[in-house]
Parts: structure tokens; C-alpha cells; sequence
């Protein structure tokens, strides 16, 4: 019999794999990747079928009831995390079930699509935090590492995935994947991140808030319904151009809303004196009246109490603590840690990512600290350098947020989203928006749509550098045209960008995005990163606060000529200047850095490497900024920013890597390099 099936399979695997070309549906166990693979060796499903001790038999009577078996013998790559039939016993207990048969279809899918992910990742692939591509079922796995004794009473560090379920077995490399042995079934929640506030025991006094201002709805949007994709495109993948490499774009299959909420723990709030609802109103009082005062000299307490309005305190509040996307893990709210690591320096500056929140025209700082290298935490609202705060403009330390981490057990997953407890109370102060966000602000352009977050196209890492997820319309863009191409690219160390990823046009693009909010009424300065390439086109920007009627900014900008080379810039190395005794002369440097901005143009920032430190984005001489428009601006009001190309290559390329906000307090007082 052994026989038979070895000669018969490669056949068996061949018609699979045909059949599987000719058959498409929507189903997630039929969305195919574009190449189909057919195995010579043992695949993911032969080592489950082949485990000498028939560990994997209950895993494999799900994945066969859910119909991706077929998938796991013949073709694709796969991180298979494979529970053994104990996992099982337990899981059948908990649900009441009496054997492996009484799962229904709809449990073995959900089983099934939960511990299986179309890309590869060993065990030195997973660092703490969530992995950089979602499951079947299309959500993030985190990873975390706990302390046990083995049974020499040495302590050793266990991976763990979701916090509860560890891997046993390690890096079972096979033909199509890896698969990684778990001692338990990976749980999913099915609650909407709504509930998980309401639910949990250390959160009563903010859900009580949660609840009074009306919030539920919103916090229950999940699946898109209206949305479409062709299979091509989401699946096979389109071809494009970006930064003069051949990029393999693949659409969205689905589109999904999330979010992220920051809580503080009951006890905190009582570290105040807040210990119920009324407590909480209070402080809220307190803060936004001040926070708004143009509002409350006009309204007075008109909205006190109207506590679904959003100019009530407690909405505003309450509104300030979500995030309109998804962040699995606190890892993830900035770049990974390869790319900090290899591109910051993190000696001048800390990581920082800007988000805009729930409450209008409002954002949060979120700050990584790093220590010698060292992870140290993850901070929201902090002003300073690194653990000690030290050496920011010379302003006083501000502590800023906490964000708790994965091994606070803090990280609580719902259908929609992720909770994370914070530990101090996060507020929209007077103080926060005039004094702690009181600086330049560097905005990653892949941070600009909540569907980049909450996809994972931002940061997302592939086995192929050169692809990206693209989008057709995302949540604070629009294009004015469908003859172009727009995507977030993977992440990778060298990657010519400021986070190692970007978004790319191809095409004739004319781009409107919405710019995230400033936090007080005054001048400041807009600008973009400039990058100069031949593929890429002549650009026309225009900005304001209608966008029917948007005004246009300076004369266009040509993408096509390096900094160096365009007589616009005329940008020069700063090794270029020196004294007589050769020497750098710093004062030369300053006065053709302030040339440079009477021309409308700034040098990259010293402090990122343009690869694996490789060389600095100020000495590089691709890179520049583009001063775009310095104006009188209003904290409350939405602005806008249309890109527009205006030359004849009609499959011209633009690179976006990021933008900055930047005020008066900064630019007009010798504004550092850095």
C-alpha cells in the first residue's frame, strides 16, 4: 500500500493543484497565492499525517472538515502552528463538547484559519511583539517569551504565542513551511474591542465612561461590507514601479475597520482620587474646559451634560483614548526593531510616531525608548531622550504615558481590535498641545491612513523585499483618477526611507490626503521628504482647508533630478565646507543650510541612516526636503494636501516617505539637524 500511495501522489498533488487554478471562490481556503507550488518533499500535511505517535490526528480531522487540507499537501508557504491532541481534550472540555466530531463546520474553520499563516517564520523570526503578517483569519499573533525551569531547575525562556500557548517543538521545516508545535489551541475572541473594555474587571470606571457617551455603535464596525477586489489583483498580484525596482503589488482581499484603546486600570484612577463615574466627569470638566477654553468662554457648560455631543468633556475624553486602527502590540506602534536598531540614532532622538485619535483634530505622540541598544519602553506624550529624558531643546523632562507590554498581560484582543492598559491618565491637556507637542513633528507617511495600520501593510515583513499591499481609496486619501497605483511597501533594513518602508505612485496619480491635525492655532511649516529618481515625475503641490478649492503651493517639484543635481536645491555635502586648515567650518554649514531654506528646501535629518547605517540622510544626495508651504494654520480645522503630477510621463513614480509639522517656536530659533 505504501507503494501504491508514493507513486500515485506527485499525480494526486498535480490535479490539486490544477483543479485549485480552476476553481475560484471567495472562501479563505481557496485564496490561492499567485505561484502554486508542488511538493517533491514532505509537506505541511505529511508531517502531521506522518508524526509517529499520532499527535496532530485531531488537528488533522479539523483542518480536512475545513477544506484547507488539500492546500497543506500540494502547494504555498505556510507557518503551520500545530496543536497536539491534548490541546484538543482541553478545548472540548471548556466548550462542553464530548469528542473531536461534535465541532461544527464553522468552529473547525475558525481553528483551522487561526493557526495558519501564508509565510514562513522560525523561531529566530520571532521577536517579541505581533508578527508581521496576519493569519488565515486574518489577525495578528503575538509572540512573547515566559521564564520556566526545566527539569534540571534552570530557567529557560518559552515561546508563547497569544500569551497562553507555547510552542513546544520548534522549526519542523518541511517542503512548503515551517511548523511550529503547540501545546494549546491559539484562542480568538469573538467580542468586539467594546465588550473587552466592559468585560474586564480592572477597567469599570473608564467603561462606565465608555457607555454614557454613546460610543458602542462606532465601536462595532467591523467588516466592510462594501467592498470589492478583483481576484488578480488581491491574489496574483500586479506588477509596478517603485523607486526604480520592480515591485509585485497585492490588493487588500477584504477590508476591515479596528481599533486600538488605551486604559487605565481602575487603581490608577483612584491614585487620583477618581474613584467612580462622577469622579471621572469632574476631571474631565477640568481638563477640556481649560483645554478648549474658546469654546467654553462661548458655550459655557451648554454640553456638560449632553454626553453623546462631541464637545462634551467626557466624550472628549473618553474619545482621546481610542485609536481608529489597529496596533496588535505595543511593539507595533513604531518601526520594528531590526529597522530602529539599523537605521535611527537613537542618541539624538527617540523613535516616534505620530497618530491621529478619535477625538476631532487631536493626536498623540508615542515614543520607543531605547537604552544602549536596549528596549526600554513605549511612551505616549513624552518630551526627552531617552530613559533619563535628557538634552530635547533643552526644555524640561516630561514623563509622558506608559503603554503596558506584552508581558504585563495587558494586550486583550477582540474581533475589532486590541486594549492595552496604560499608566497614568491620558489627557488632551492646555499642557500637552502647547508645551509637549510643541515640536517638530515627523510623520511616517505610512502612519497617514487608519486601513495602512489596521491591514499591517505598514511595517510588514516578506520574504520578497520588493512588494506591497496596495489600496484603492484608504481612509483619509483620495484619488481623483483610477490610472494609478498606490501601495504601502514591505519593510526592510535597506530600504532607502526613513522607516525602511514608503508609499509608492505609479502612474497618473493626483493624490488628496488629509493631514493629521496640528495641536494649537499659529504658524507653522509644512514639508515633505524629497527623493530624486529618474522614473519619478514633476510634481504640483496645493494645500488648504477646502478641499474643492485648494490653493496651489510654490512652483512644482521635480522629482526626476537628484537634490545635487537639481538647480533648484543646489544641496552640497557638508564635508564641502571647510576652513583653511581644512577643518569643518560649522558656521559655513549653517549659513548654506539657511540658503537652502530661502530656496525652499532643507537636507535630510542626521539622525537616520539612509540603509543598515550606512549613510546618514543629511550627507546623502538624493534626499532633500521640501519646504511646501509656511502659513497660519487653526488647530480646529481639517487641512489638506494634493500632489498632483504635471508632466507627460504618464507612468511616473513618486516615493512618500514622510512629512513634518513644524512650528515657529522651532523653525525661527536655529532649528537643529536633527
Amino acid at each position: 500500500m505504501s507503494h501504491f500511495r508514493n507513486i500515485t501522489r506527485p499525480i494526486v498533488k498535480m490535479m490539486l493543484a490544477v483543479m485549485s487554478v480552476l476553481t475560484v471562490v471567495s472562501c479563505f481556503e481557496e485564496q490561492h497565492p499567485g505561484t502554486y507550488y508542488i511538493s517533491s518533499g514532505q509537506s505541511v500535511a505529511d508531517f502531521l499525517e506522518e508524526d509517529p505517535a499520532g499527535r496532530f490526528n485531531d488537528f488533522i480531522y479539523v483542518l480536512k472538515k475545513s477544506q484547507v487540507w488539500g492546500e497543506l499537501d500540494t502547494y504555498g508557504t505556510f507557518t503551520c502552528f500545530a496543536p497536539v491532541n491534548d490541546a484538543f481534550d482541553s478545548f472540548l472540555e471548556d466548550k462542553g463538547l464530548q469528542s473531536i466530531e461534535d465541532l461544527t463546520k464553522a468552529q473547525c474553520d475558525t481553528i483551522a484559519w487561526n493557526h495558519l499563516i501564508r509565510k514562513v517564520f522560525y523561531m529566530s523570526d520571532m521577536t517579541a511583539g505581533a508578527l508581521p503578517h496576519v493569519n488565515l483569519l486574518n489577525r495578528f499573533l503575538t509572540v512573547d517569551y515566559v521564564l520556566e525551569k526545566n527539569d534540571e531547575g534552570i530557567q529557560i525562556a518559552i515561546p508563547t504565542i497569544n500569551r497562553d500557548t507555547r510552542i513546544i517543538h520548534k522549526d519542523d521545516s518541511v517542503e512548503n513551511g515551517v511548523v511550529q508545535v503547540v501545546d494549546n489551541i491559539i484562542r480568538v475572541s469573538g467580542d468586539f474591542v467594546y465588550d473587552i473594555v466592559r468585560n474586564d474587571s480592572n477597567t469599570q470606571i473608564f467603561a462606565a465612561a465608555l457607555t454614557l457617551v454613546a460610543l458602542e455603535d462606532t465601536l462595532k464596525k467591523w467588516h466592510d461590507e462594501t467592498y470589492t477586489i478583483d481576484y488578480d489583483s488581491a491574489y496574483v498580484g500586479i506588477k509596478c514601479q517603485g523607486g526604480g525596482s520592480d515591485y509585485t503589488v497585492f490588493y487588500l482581499p477584504e477590508h476591515n475597520y479596528g481599533f486600538t484603546m488605551l486604559i487605565e486600570p481602575d487603581e490608577v484612577y483612584r491614585s487620583y482620587g477618581i474613584n467612580n463615574l462622577q469622579d471621572l466627569i469632574e476631571f474631565a470638566n477640568d481638563v477640556y474646559h481649560q483645554s478648549y477654553s474658546a469654546e467654553y468662554d462661548a458655550y459655557g457648560d451648554k454640553y456638560d451634560t449632553v454626553w453623546s455631543d462631541q464637545r462634551n468633556p467626557l466624550r472628549r475624553f473618553v474619545e482621546y483614548h481610542i485609536l481608529p486602527f489597529s496596533i496588535p502590540s505595543i511593539y507595533s506602534f513604531n518601526c520594528r526593531e531590526d529597522i530602529l536598531k539599523a537605521k535611527c540614532r537613537t542618541e539624538l532622538l527617540d523613535a516616534e510616531d505620530y497618530f491621529e485619535t478619535s477625538l476631532p483634530h487631536s493626536l498623540i505622540r508615542v515614543s520607543r525608548i531605547m537604552e544602549t541598544g536596549k528596549y526600554n519602553g513605549v511612551y505616549i506624550n513624552r518630551r526627552g531622550v531617552g530613559p533619563d529624558g535628557e538634552g530635547e531643546f533643552g526644555l524640561p523632562f516630561v514623563r509622558g504615558v506608559k503603554v503596558y507590554g506584552v508581558n504585563d498581560g495587558a494586550d486583550y484582543e477582540g474581533c475589532n481590535g486590541y486594549m492595552h492598559y496604560i499608566d497614568d491618565i491620558l489627557v488632551y491637556s492646555k499642557d500637552v498641545r502647547e508645551n509637549v507637542l510643541n515640536r517638530r513633528m515627523r510623520v511616517d507617511c505610512c502612519t497617514l491612513s487608519p486601513d495602512f495600520l489596521t491591514s499591517g501593510a505598514r511595517q510588514k515583513q516578506t520574504s520578497n523585499n520588493y512588494e506591497g499591499v496596495g489600496f484603492k481609496q484608504p481612509a483619509n486619501f483620495h484619488s481623483y483618477n483610477s490610472d494609478n497605483a498606490m501601495w504601502v511597501r514591505s519593510a526592510f533594513v535597506a530600504n532607502i526611507s526613513y522607516q525602511g518602508d514608503g508609499l509608492d505612485l505609479q502612474g497618473n496619480y493626483d493624490i488628496m490626503l488629509k493631514l493629521p491635525p496640528i495641536p494649537y492655532d499659529g504658524n507653522w511649516e509644512l514639508r515633505l521628504s524629497y527623493r530624486g529618481s529618474a522614473g519619478c515625475g514633476v510634481v504640483q503641490n496645493y494645500v488648504g482647508d477646502d478641499p474643492v478649492n485648494l490653493k496651489p503651493c510654490g512652483i512644482p517639484t521635480d522629482l526626476r533630478l537628484s537634490a545635487e543635481a537639481n538647480p533648484n536645491i543646489r544641496w552640497k555635502k557638508d564635508d564641502t565646507f571647510k576652513d583653511s586648515d581644512g577643518v569643518i567650518d560649522e558656521a559655513a554649514i549653517d549659513a548654506y543650510d539657511k540658503a537652502m531654506r530661502n530656496r525652499g528646501y532643507m537636507k535630510g535629518p542626521d539622525s537616520h541612516y539612509t540603509s543598515d547605517r550606512a549613510e546618514l540622510f543629511r550627507d546623502y544626495n538624493l534626499i532633500a526636503r521640501r519646504i511646501i508651504t509656511t502659513d497660519y494654520f487653526y488647530a480646529d480645522r481639517d487641512y489638506y494636501l494634493r500632489m498632483k503630477l504635471v508632466s507627460d510621463n504618464l507612468k511616473a513614480e513618486m516615493n512618500f516617505d514622510y512629512m513634518e509639522w513644524c512650528p515657529k517656536s522651532v523653525y525661527d530659533l536655529n532649528e537643529d539637524k536633527h
